[in-house]
């Protein structure tokens, strides 16, 4: 039952491909969901299944054919949506509120200004240090210098940094200013370069995840804008990307290295483990789950912040004492979901989903959109394509990516006129 889904997302990637006839979105997510179902039959084979997250123990876990099949069915489903999204049909990506786009893309420059202000009299010498002890230290709730800095700063600066993931946004915006409205990138460049700022946040616990993430997302963005990159903004990606990539990938071996350095498979071993390891873990999850326990930190994460000022991260020894395997494991988003709800609540919420992926790209081929459109499209793929790990928005400080988003969204769909020469035109554009 291993090969299924490398045979089912594989299948479903030449589908998209044969009937879009581009590399498109549903293409992209499909294939990342491919590439993970291939290290997990090469880490089932390879017998590389005793440590790095793997819950199962022994030579081969027990793959079922309902869990596959639920694995399966929610992944696409959740995928669906974004094969409506044609990129090389889009003609146009108009701005309702150009002057609301420009101070929300100011306000995160300047997030992104004191993220790096606070984290970069740290980030030098801790890339000198110890990566294996970051990460335990990390684990064991030490606070990073950064944070104790911040914890110096005025409140407005506190909040700018703990709203650091907003910054992310910075990536479509970069591109509908560079794409869309033709600014010189020496103009926009800096809303690229502040959106790497929960990466240097990452580093100071030696994380590779905000890298990860960024590097999906960011090729996410690049597939939708495709049919908008001229040949300088191209030949200004790739001589970028070059440096860029190549420190990015030295970084994840060396953490890589010294995480998994004393494990029997080695960190070669251990990195197919981590690739590989959502589709055995959802298979666990279903196994040995507790029925009985319901968790919606996850889901909830804002509501449950504010409201009765708990989050995923605080439950996550009390789920792992009572269930019996350590939850803070990849399964994919699926598996988040599973493990908080059970069954009939991962579906409902994949439905859920999938409904509002829907209303937000609203037709087949749309051949127009909004900044707001776009900036929404980019916070909901996250969840499918980070998905391949796991759910992406489990805390506060992750979903204020899709509470900003939503707001821009919601803005969209309200038109203010701020002057007569704007009312004149949008009183010619609905008389025709």
């Amino acid at each position: 039952m291993q090969y299924i889904p490398l045979l089912f997302f594989g299948g479903l990637t030449l589908y998209f491909w044969r009937k879009h006839e581009c590399f498109d979105l549903a293409v992209y997510i499909s294939l990342l969901f491919t590439i993970t179902s291939l290290c997990c039959v090469l880490m089932v084979l390879g017998g590389h299944l005793s440590g790095s997250g793997v819950l199962t123990d022994g030579w081969m876990p027990e793959f079922s054919f309902i869990p596959t099949v639920l694995y399966c069915g929610l992944v696409t489903l959740t995928i669906l949506p974004f094969s409506f999204i044609r990129p090389e049909k889009i003609e146009t990506i108009s701005n309702v509120h150009r002057l609301i786009v420009l101070a929300f893309t100011a306000f995160i420059v300047v997030q992104g200004l004191v993220i790096f202000y606070l984290v970069g009299d740290s980030v030098m010498d801790l890339l000198n240090g110890d990566f294996k002890y970051l990460k335990e230290a990390h684990y064991a709730g030490d606070i990073s210098p950064a944070d104790a800095k911040m914890l110096t700063m005025p409140m407005p600066i506190q909040m700018m940094y703990l709203l650091s993931s907003t910054t992310l946004l910075g990536v479509p915006l970069f591109f509908y200013y560079t794409c869309i409205e033709k600014r010189s990138i020496w103009i926009t460049a800096p809303i690229l370069f502040i959106s790497v700022a929960p990466i240097l946040r990452g580093i100071l616990s030696a994380d590779r995840t905000e890298i990860v993430h960024y590097g999906l997302m960011f090729l996410f963005t690049v597939i939708f804008f495709r049919k908008f990159i001229t040949r300088k903004l191209r030949n200004f990606l790739v001589t970028l990307s070059v440096p860029v990539v190549f420190v990015g990938l030295i970084y994840i071996i060396a953490v890589s290295a010294s995480r998994f350095e004393d494990t029997e498979e080695g960190a070669s071993g251990s990195v197919l483990e981590y690739a590989g390891q959502s589709f055995a873990n959802f298979n666990y999850f279903y196994d040995n789950h507790n029925s009985d326990l319901y968790y919606f930190e996850r889901e909830f994460p804002l509501t449950s912040y504010f409201l009765f000022k708990s989050q995923y991260v605080d439950t996550k020894e009390e789920r792992t004492a009572k269930e019996g395997f350590f939850v803070g494991v990849f399964a994919s988003h699926i598996g988040s979901w599973y493990l908080d709800t059970g069954v009939f609540g991962c579906i409902i919420i994949s439905g859920v989903f999938f409904l509002i992926c829907c209303m937000v790209i609203k037709q087949f081929d749309r051949r127009e959109f909004d900044i707001g459109d776009v900036l929404m499209i980019y916070a909901l793929g996250a969840v499918p394509t980070f998905g391949i790990f796991y759910y992406r928005y489990y805390s506060s400080a992750t979903a204020f990516v899709y509470a900003a988003a939503f707001v821009m969204f919601f803005l969209s769909k309200f038109r203010v006129v701020w002057t007569k020469k704007e009312e004149e035109e949008v009183q010619t554009i609905e008389t025709q």
